[in-house]
């Protein structure tokens, strides 16, 4: 029998204070990993795919919601019959076949008005050069190939954030002239974006729609795919630059390949996630609020915060795969909220590497919290005279003087790894990397627990009961960052 969420919440807790216990303090402020963070037996045996996946909803006050995607027809290998068949070989009659995948969505979406059930695209073997969106509808949507492989069938773009939007518009408008209403909304919103694109308009494939199955397919961002990522080396890292501005958030040449954007139970079975930076991004529809995906049997590559975002996630005997065209890689950026139960949850999962010189020296890392939207950093002295972060309504940094929002400072990042095997290119000592370097704008040390969380706000002159409304800390701690049970190759 499974233990009720407040007993295995009890049970999480107890463990955080056995984990922060093993974490000693740093000479110069905040407490610091120099150990891996272990779970005990008890706790991490009830991580399981129905205890994450139970709620979704505004963090702290989730609804239960049992889902159970092992049980889905689409996990359990099943045919399916399709509704709509994609066919880029094939002569289209723009009712039932469709020459692209936004297409096909878009007339699947027309047409669910009004009706129940799932709606079923089959996408033929073959490689399609679009642009794919998927709105809200009124029915779930499974879009699936039936190659051999999920190599087989491939949806590929090239776009990444330092695209100016008018060569979005050049490159992509077309194909959006005659789409549904739903599906031009979401055209727009990066349409009408001034400057560039930004990273959540780079992506492949964007998904809202709740329910959203996909199989046996490939989405891939191409960008840099053909030269490699060396280029941007310098994109993410100060490379010589110890300017205190040097890492702050800056739109580079990050590439998405696949954005679930709020969609809740959102599933991807035998999926292959194809990229360099920002390769997959799991995204609320609203700030604080969590949506739900699982991945199974999907391989994903990257190079740097390739897995992304603030949602509920679980990845399930999958592969994950990191590139050494850069010297620093990090496989997760999580910025789960303080509040919201789980974040990234990594099982039987193989982290592999691409036998690269920057992979084999060791030196990446799992993961690093996201620092979303922060403009300045209340954490450690930057060298800048008269510099303070302090505390606003807006977070934002005029030299010397910044403000930082709550939202930014409750964004914490959650990721658990169990069961899985760890490649000899993830850092054997520190795994978790803090979100840049100390002394800049944007950094933010690892923290393992609510209690480092509350530690660090208090070092900073932020008092979380007094400043943030908050109640009383954890007691005992949240767990945010931990592994167990994983081998070392």
């Amino acid at each position: 029998m499974k233990a009720s969420l407040s007993v295995v919440a009890l049970a999480l807790l107890a463990a955080c204070a056995q984990v922060q216990d093993s974490l000693p303090a740093r000479a110069d402020g905040p407490s610091v990993a120099v150990a891996r963070p272990q779970l005990p037996a008890d706790v991490a045996n009830k991580i399981t795919i129905a205890e994450v996946l139970k709620t979704t909803g505004r963090a702290g006050s989730e609804i239960v919601d049992p889902w159970d995607p092992l049980a889905d027809p689409l996990a359990q290998g099943a045919a399916f019959k399709a509704d709509y068949v994609v066919d880029g070989a094939g002569r289209a009659d723009g009712r039932r076949t469709f020459a692209t995948v936004q297409a096909a969505i878009s007339r699947a979406v027309a047409d669910s008005a009004g009706k129940s059930g799932r709606t079923y695209i089959l996408v033929k073997p073959g490689t399609y050069r679009e642009l794919v969106y998927v709105p809200v509808s009124a029915r779930p949507i499974t879009l699936y190939g039936e190659g051999k492989s999920a190599a087989d069938t491939v949806i590929t773009a090239g776009l990444d954030a330092a695209v100016a939007s008018t060569d979005y518009v050049r490159q992509f408008g077309a194909q959006f002239a005659d789409v549904d209403p739903s599906i031009q909304a979401m055209h727009a919103l990066v349409r009408e974006r001034v400057g560039n694109i930004s990273t959540s308009g780079s992506m492949t494939v964007w998904v809202r729609n709740h329910g959203f199955q996909a199989r046996n397919l490939t989405f891939e961002n191409s960008y840099n795919k053909a030269t490699g990522n060396a280029r941007e080396e310098c994109g993410e890292r100060a490379c010589g630059n110890h300017a205190p501005d040097a890492q702050i958030n800056r739109v580079h040449h990050q590439a998405v390949a696949l954005a679930v954007d709020g969609a809740d139970k959102a599933q991807f079975e035998n999926v292959r996630l194809i990229g360099f930076q920002d390769t997959l991004y799991l995204k609320s529809a609203e700030t604080r609020v969590t949506a739900r995906s699982f991945f199974h049997r999907s391989y994903i590559e990257g190079d740097v915060d390739f897995i992304f975002g603030d949602t509920t996630a679980y990845f399930y005997r999958s592969e994950v795969r990191s590139l050494g065209d850069r010297s620093t890689s990090y496989v997760g950026a999580p910025n789960t909220n303080w509040k919201t139960k789980y974040g990234f949850v990594f099982d039987t999962v193989r982290f592999t590497h691409d036998g690269s010189p920057n992979a084999l020296a060791g030196k990446f890392h799992l993961a690093r919290q996201w620092f979303h939207s922060s403009r300045c950093s209340p954490y450690a002295p930057v060298a800048v005279a008269g510099y303070r972060c302090v505390l606003g309504s807006e977070s934002v940094y005029r030299k010397p003087h910044g403000t930082i929002t709550p939202t930014v400072l409750e964004t914490v990042g959650k990721m658990i790894v169990l069961n899985s095997t760890i490649g000899r290119h993830i850092d054997r000592v520190n795994p978790w990397s803090d979100w840049n370097r100390s002394g800049t704008l944007a950094y933010r040390p690892a923290q393992f627990t609510s209690d480092d969380f509350w530690n660090n706000l208090r070092k900073a002159g932020i008092d979380p009961v007094r400043d943030l409304g908050y109640g009383a800390p954890p007691a005992p701690a949240d767990i945010y960052l931990a592994e167990f049970n994983n081998t070392d190759e």
